[in-house]
């Protein structure tokens, strides 16, 4: 008995040992954080949360002690939408703040109705990213990669979303493609037979059908599905099914002196050039083509071109000429051409039946 009563007595006066112990062990403070943002999202549409996903925070304590902090216990202080550009969110902690860059697009179609699946951040820092926006019902899907030269690429612009919105009113899937830009041939191509891959991989969870997909591009975007569409360069080289139709958005159909500058490696020759000019590439095989243009763009010389190859070669094909625009201007609402892209997807579908 007498030994359960030192037992707990001892019990007793430890407890209140580590009681005491515990009351006088001092408080850390928070005193700074720290944010790793090199995988979180970095393009940002007005009227979205921050997303803090990939998002990596640090809170530092008085003591010199560092611990990772929920990146959803911070609270977030949106960029401002104008101008758009890189900007900064703030990250707040523990009243201790940081900020990362962001990139803000105020220009861009505000929804809900897609996610971006981030696929890597290049060595240059340009994204590749994947945007189904869908209706599912295992339906085909058209393969969306705006323009920019080769040198930029927004899923969310009036290149990317703005086409995927439409396709996805007139019935059917549309998946947007943000490739590697300021990056070399074939780095595009590698991106978009890699975007296959992933969403014939989710193809299921999606409810995407793979057979009979298209291709849509404008300007740069175009001339990487006209690529594409070649099956020296394209979708016979990877492996690939060949696009039940391609869509060329005032396209560049062979490379100019700047996109030379930034697509063509260092020991390009003749061969890769001529392989890079879609026009040069067109045989009977090559899918049925819709291809718009205004009179006013000065690529249209390319356009005749392709058009007249598209002829040659019995491709079926719809070739239209606007007025009153320029180049860059996607769906182009308000101008003559406005309603393409339902006359584009049209033929598509003529050709999937």
């Amino acid at each position: 008995m007498k030994k359960i009563v030192c037992v707990c007595l001892l019990t007793a006066l430890l407890a209140l040992l580590g009681c005491t112990a515990a009351q006088e062990a001092p408080q850390r403070a928070v005193t700074g954080i720290e944010v790793d943002a090199s995988q979180a999202k970095y393009w940002y549409l007005s009227g979205q949360e921050i997303d803090p996903t990939g998002l990596v925070v640090t809170a530092v304590y008085d003591d010199g002690s560092r611990e990772p902090v929920p990146a959803e216990d911070c609270a977030y202080q949106k960029p401002p939408f104008v101008p758009a550009g890189e900007k900064a969110v703030t990250v707040t902690y523990a009243e201790c703040e940081a900020s990362y860059p962001i990139y803000t697009l105020p220009s861009s179609m505000e929804t809900e109705e897609y996610k971006t699946y981030q696929i890597r951040i290049n060595e240059n820092k340009s994204q590749v990213s994947l945007t189904p926006v869908l209706v599912g019902e295992n339906k085909p899907f058209v393969l969306v990669c705006p323009g920019g030269g080769y040198e930029a690429c927004s899923a969310y612009g009036n290149e990317g979303y703005a086409y995927a919105a439409r396709i996805k009113e007139l019935g059917y899937n549309a998946i947007i493609l943000q490739y590697s830009i300021k990056m070399a041939h074939p780095t595009p191509l590698d991106d978009v037979n890699l975007a296959l891959d992933i969403i014939a991989e989710n193809s299921e969870y999606w409810q995407v059908s793979m057979d009979n997909y298209a291709v849509i591009g404008s300007s740069a975007g175009a001339h990487l599905v006209g690529c594409w569409s070649t099956p020296e360069v394209g979708y016979a080289k990877y492996g690939k099914v060949k696009p039940a139709a391609v869509i060329l958005c005032y396209p560049l159909i062979s490379l100019d002196i700047r996109t030379e500058s930034v697509l063509l490696p260092a020991d390009a020759d003749a061969a890769l050039i001529e392989s890079l000019s879609v026009d040069q590439q067109v045989d009977s095989t090559f899918p049925p083509t819709y291809m718009w243009i205004f009179e006013e763009d000065g690529l249209k010389p390319q356009v005749d071109r392709m058009d007249a190859v598209l002829e040659e070669n019995n491709v079926p094909h719809i070739t239209r000429y606007f007025t009153g625009g320029r180049h860059g201007l996607g769906l182009a609402p308000g101008t003559t051409a406005e309603g393409w892209i339902d006359e584009a997807i049209a033929l598509w579908v003529e050709h999937i039946r």
